[in-house]
């Protein structure tokens, strides 16, 4: 949530940031300044009204304490009155405060003065790690290889939960195991997160907290509980939302709460699986793991001061960093613009790991500052001493990492001719020490 003195105070600069956002944001600034001003005015107006009702009972109390009833009954005619145009007023009120939220709501947050300005095309390449590998043999793409060396069966995902699923079998299924493991054992170990183990399922105002409502409501799985509930009520509020990744549950973990200065920065880590619903891919974007609708992700988090952020952000990038280079993925690091920030980042990197075989970069992982932009959402504040006022946190996330595009990378990257593919040296501790995965002597059977 913005600032609601910033949007009072610096209008033009607020409108010029959310303007590379989106064209439509400026005139919600207008609209919300406007129903700011008359919100306040009403709030004079109601506080006139409730005053004028409290000085009117005192004076009916002492004039029952005279014994002047005829005096005090005709000063409840006017109580009567004001209280009918306080109720009015308060309608008014709660009308004007309803629509000022609500659009204040949907401003997303403003981009930081390093963030290039444009769509897609403005991304802007901070740094390269590692060769890209190229194949001296007709190599095949981790759909032809996941079949061939049993590892994840797409059809009997199908069948049982419609595209954009997943089965992970045998040593597919030991493989996801692993890279999970790896990732928690160095955030913890190494990085310093605690983990987190969190719901899979949340209430609306954590998903709001975050940022993904009210915007993206049609892009995430709801629950409604009880059936009943869909019958009668087919357009109300879902009792709860799969959560699209760890950062909504985690971000929310010390909601409306006041943290000490001590215990900043706190970073978490965890691991849950993610539902997201896709729509609009198709084809050669819909193949495989690359837009699935069902997958697994390790999340860190952290909460600091906001003089820390920009450093916390750097940090946290090369933490997801890290983990790549210890696969031994070549990856590359890019900044993203405007138009392709998500809505409650004010600035984003996102990692970029190479694809042998379609010779593509594929995204695993975004590392964003959301600055105090969610802390305000969701009511997260600290205090720098005893007796100082409470100030928001600045929060960050990163995926660190998300697992189908790393698997994609995996096998497609590390692929021999002979058909087999060679396990990253860290990752084989975690597979019970397997060097290669091949095609295993007693296939699950696999039917199309």
């Amino acid at each position: 949530m913005l600032d609601r003195k910033k949007l009072r105070d610096d209008p033009e600069f607020v409108k010029a940031k959310l303007a590379a956002r989106g064209e439509e944001y400026p005139a919600i600034v207008d609209r919300i300044l406007e129903l700011d001003a008359e919100e306040r005015k009403t709030q004079v107006e109601l506080d006139d009204l409730r005053r004028e009702r409290k000085e009117l009972s005192k004076e009916i109390g002492k004039l029952m304490q005279a014994g002047d009833r005829a005096q005090a009954d005709g000063k409840k005619a006017f109580v009567k009155a004001v209280n009918e145009k306080t109720a009015t007023v308060e309608a008014r009120f709660n009308t004007i405060q309803d629509e000022r939220v609500s659009l204040l709501s949907t401003l997303p947050n403003l981009p930081d003065d390093s963030v290039p300005v444009g769509g897609e095309d403005a991304r802007q390449l901070i740094k390269e790690h590692g060769e890209q590998r190229s194949l001296a043999f007709d190599g095949k793409d981790h759909v032809e290889l996941a079949a061939s060396l049993n590892l994840i069966d797409f059809a009997a995902a199908g069948r049982i939960s419609g595209s954009g699923f997943q089965f992970y079998v045998g040593l597919g299924a030991e493989l996801q195991r692993a890279l999970i493991n790896l990732m928690l054992d160095i955030h913890i170990s190494e990085h310093g997160y605690r983990e987190m183990r969190p719901p899979f399922m949340v209430k609306p105002e954590a998903p709001y907290g975050t940022g993904q409502l009210p915007k993206f409501n049609e892009e995430m799985y709801h629950v409604f509980t009880p059936l009943e509930q869909v019958v009668h009520d087919p357009g109300g509020q879902p009792d709860y939302y799969l959560i699209p990744t760890a950062e909504v549950p985690v971000c929310n973990y010390y909601g409306g709460c006041i943290l000490p200065a001590e215990a900043l920065p706190v970073k978490l880590a965890a691991y849950t699986p993610c539902w997201r619903v896709e729509a609009g891919h198709y084809g050669h974007e819909a193949r495989g793991l690359r837009r699935v609708h069902q997958f697994e992700k390790v999340e860190i988090v952290t909460m600091c001061a906001p003089e820390d952020s920009d450093d916390a952000l750097e940090r946290m990038t090369g933490e997801a960093e890290h983990i790549l280079e210890l696969l031994e993925l070549p990856y590359r690091r890019v900044l993203l613009p405007t138009g392709d920030m998500t809505f409650a980042s004010a600035k984003t990197y996102d990692l970029d790991v190479y694809s042998v075989v379609s010779g593509e970069w594929l995204e695993v992982s975004s590392a964003s500052n959301t600055r105090d932009f969610q802390a305000r959402r969701a009511s997260i504040r600290f205090r720098r001493d005893a007796k100082a006022k409470p100030e928001f946190v600045h929060m960050l996330n990163a995926s660190g990492l998300a697992l189908p595009r790393i698997v994609i990378a995996l096998l497609e990257n590390n692929q021999l001719e002979d058909g087999t593919v060679t396990v990253p040296a860290p990752l084989r501790k975690y597979l019970r020490g397997v060097e290669r995965l091949k095609p295993p002597e007693n296939p699950l059977p696999f039917f199309d």
